[in-house]
């Protein structure tokens, strides 16, 4: 907030929402009902949402109501996903982590804090203030539909062609970046999700029914 101290919600929130987070995972860790993980989760979002109004501005108040309404909605997505078991429910819990990711950008971008700036920077005038001017909750709905295309091109095309595909398009149709930038951008994103998931977390990622089926065609055909 331009060097000025915190409001002091939000540091209390901020204790709060850490405080539930580090149960959430301790009850995770035990392998807790998802029923009463759904408890700390949604304490911590009341949280987040007490403690991140002060840092946005009045007028965009709309905006962020309608994006934490869209974190709420992918939280309970999730949530219901984990009833589901083996690979079935694989493809719907990691397109909520997506979402729940984009949606997390999104509401962190409506701050006037410095996370808030380099997003704006990185992802262009889509989510800048200062370049398209109020954020309101018609242009809130649009970035929500447009991650919508988002999820099916992952079904389609599978996480390592849609993510940097998605980022590329976002930071040059919405961000009004340049080709290079855009470019950039993409394969940063599928830089860090190959290495993180791919070779770290030794994870593979979904591949898409389009790919699955070429594959599955050169094969066997």
């Amino acid at each position: 907030m331009n060097g000025a101290p915190l409001p002091r919600a939000t540091v209390a929130a901020a204790i709060a929402f850490a405080g539930l987070a580090a149960v959430f995972a301790a009850l995770y860790w035990e392998g807790a009902h998802r029923t009463v993980l759904a408890v700390p989760a949604a304490l911590g979002w009341a949280a987040a949402l007490a403690g991140l109004r002060p840092l946005v501005r009045p007028r965009n108040h709309g905006a962020f109501y309608f994006a934490m309404g869209i974190m709420a909605f992918l939280l309970f997505f999730l949530h219901e996903t984990y009833e589901y078991r083996g690979a079935v429910r694989l493809f719907p819990v990691m397109v909520a982590y997506a979402g729940i990711v984009l949606s997390a950008i999104d509401i962190v971008s409506l701050t006037e804090t410095r996370p808030a700036r380099a997003i704006n920077v990185f992802f262009g005038a889509v989510l800048s203030e200062d370049q398209v001017g109020r954020r309101s909750v018609p242009r809130e709905a649009k970035a929500v539909l447009s991650m919508a295309a988002g999820v099916v091109l992952i079904w389609l095309l599978g996480f390592l062609i849609a993510a940097p595909s998605f980022v590329f398009l976002w930071m040059l149709l919405w961000g009004r970046k340049t080709v290079r930038a855009s470019l950039y951008g993409g394969v940063l994103t599928l830089a860090f999700i190959w290495l993180l998931f791919e070779q770290v977390l030794s994870y593979e990622l979904y591949r898409g029914i389009v790919v699955e089926w070429f594959v599955d065609t050169l094969l066997y055909s």
